[in-house]
């Protein structure tokens, strides 16, 4: 029979029961304005204050907490009497629940997750506080591989006293406690869950864990005593660098332990550097989907010489590309080699169009003018294109436009130009000194052609030519002109004209159009409608 629950708690949709227990409920929800799903986790126990106080004072610490690698806390309320923490749902499953099913991860793997582990670590006790519960069933993996700390319900701010727990009271999963812990866990700093991370570790990389879980005397000096197998001995693929960090982390006395997360990073970076994070991250991802236990893909070490290697060639090659580019745009000319180098650069006046893209290819040469062969400068033809109307606003409306190069570099001497535009040639002959040369083009400003036009009609019908029996005129003014009374002066480019076709027994048509300036001849096939068809 499903478990029934309310349909809201405050301004949240509940959606079911993720869980349930002796000290309250956890459920899943949707947040309003958000949009996306959220756990709420529902205090019942509420005659002991103790717990009381503790679930209030987690919340408190987790909103002082904001970092990627904890979960984030996203409300605190109280409603009818029962307290409430609405936080991040972290859509995968804890890493107990990973190590059930998996029992053993690769050294790899392992030491990824104990990263992102210490980086929570670090950011919380940066802010004084201590977990006093690290356990595999704390660090949750989403889906995305995103690992982060979660459960914050017995930590403590190490700066204030801990007036919650007892003097004395070992307060903890006992599996993963430090021996100070089990003797007064009031009194524990970040080294207690340095310890707790180490236990972790070993539990990651052998599938078992280095002390009994059952707490009794015989347990506890083991655990005072720091004796356990190497995890080396269980598995001799586990590297010599993860046993060291093991040992370390895992004194009985504290002041032997890392003293804080830092040191650990560096070692976990020194050994991640030779593996690929991306792939080891998606080898996360593809356990967390699998119901079944997957092995795991082997990652193969990164030759760092190799890398190195390539980083320098790739860096020589993007040099040897910025310095042609360089030369290519003129960096150099304007700079180190102005004094030898002079920028020339073409104008050109050009009839406006009125057809998007109509404008003729204009392309622009150099050569030497020796007297002899004339040879073309290197590197130096140039496209003409159209200047923007933000640069040249007064020829919005212009019957002409602007068109420019880029600069081409010279030195100085004697040089001629050839500009070709559609059938178009013109040459020009220049000297280049120390002073930038500008050369106007103009050869073409308020260019128009003379225009011919060839109707030809035909019955829409039938296909067949009527041109013989058709009347085709042309408007000029108010008055329709037959086309052959036209006066060909004014049939030139660059004008707006109408022609009607008529002929006895059809429906008449009339074509209104523009010639841009370029074009010379103008070919018109009308289909006229019989009457009465």
């Amino acid at each position: 029979m499903a478990e029934t629950f309310p349909k809201n708690i405050g301004k949240y949709e509940v959606q079911g029961i993720i869980a349930k227990g002796g000290m309250g409920v956890v459920y899943r929800a949707m947040h309003p304005s958000l949009h996306r799903p959220v756990v709420i986790k529902k205090m019942t126990a509420r005659k002991n204050t103790a717990n009381v106080e503790r679930f209030k004072r987690e919340a408190q610490i987790l909103l002082d907490l904001q970092s990627p690698y904890i979960v984030h806390l996203f409300d605190y309320f109280t409603e009818d009497s029962y307290r409430y923490m609405v936080e991040e749902l972290v859509d995968g499953m804890a890493l107990d629940k990973l190590l059930q099913k998996q029992t053993v991860l690769s050294p790899q793997l392992a030491m990824l997750i104990l990263q992102d582990a210490c980086l929570a670590l670090k950011y919380a006790h940066s802010k004084d506080i201590v977990h006093r519960d690290i356990k595999p069933g704390n660090i949750l993996i989403s889906r995305r591989a995103e690992i982060k700390l979660a459960d914050f319900g017995i930590a403590t701010e190490a700066e204030k006293e801990d007036t919650l727990t007892e003097s004395g009271v070992a307060l903890g999963t006992p599996a993963y406690m430090p021996p100070e812990q089990f003797e007064n866990s009031a009194s524990v700093d970040c080294r207690a869950d340095i310890y707790a991370l180490g236990i972790m570790l070993y539990e990651m990389v052998t599938g078992t864990k280095p002390y009994p879980g059952t707490l009794s005397i015989e347990t506890l000096n083991t655990i005072k005593k720091g004796k356990y197998i190497s995890p080396r001995k269980i598995d001799k693929k586990i590297p010599p660098v993860i046993c060291r960090l093991i040992r370390k982390m895992l004194s009985p006395k504290a002041k032997k332990r890392y003293q804080s997360t830092i040191p650990i990073l560096k070692v976990i970076k020194r050994y991640l550097k030779h593996y690929d994070i991306h792939s080891i991250r998606v080898q996360l991802a593809k356990l967390l989907m699998s119901k079944d236990a997957v092995k795991e893909q082997e990652y193969i070490p990164i030759d760092r010489k190799k890398k190195k290697v390539m980083a320098i060639v790739s860096a020589a090659v993007l040099f040897v590309c910025l310095m042609i580019t360089g030369w290519m745009h003129g960096v150099f000319h304007k700079t180190v080699l102005r004094y030898w180098y002079t920028p020339v650069s073409i104008q050109m006046k050009m009839p406006a169009t009125s057809i998007a893209g109509s404008d003729l290819p204009v392309n622009a040469f150099f050569f030497v003018n020796d007297g002899d062969s004339f040879p073309e400068v290197a590197n130096s033809r140039r496209v003409l294109t159209q200047l923007s109307e933000k640069k040249v606003p007064s020829e919005k409306n212009a019957k002409n436009r602007t068109y420019t190069t880029k600069d081409v570099y010279l030195t100085h001497g004697n040089y001629r130009i050839k500009v070709v535009a559609g059938p178009y040639v013109w040459w020009k002959s220049f000297t280049v000194s120390k002073k930038a040369v500008i050369i106007n083009a103009d050869f073409l400003k308020n260019m128009r052609r003379n225009v011919s036009v060839v109707p030809m009609v035909y019955n829409s019908k039938t296909g067949k030519d009527i041109s013989s029996i058709s009347e085709v005129s042309v408007l000029n003014g108010k008055e329709w002109v037959p086309l052959e009374d036209y006066p060909k002066e004014k049939l030139i480019s660059g004008n707006v004209f109408k022609f009607r076709f008529r002929a006895e027994g059809y429906t008449e048509e009339i074509f209104s159009l523009r010639l841009d300036w370029l074009q010379d001849a103008l070919y018109i096939s009308a289909s006229l409608n019989p009457i009465g068809s």
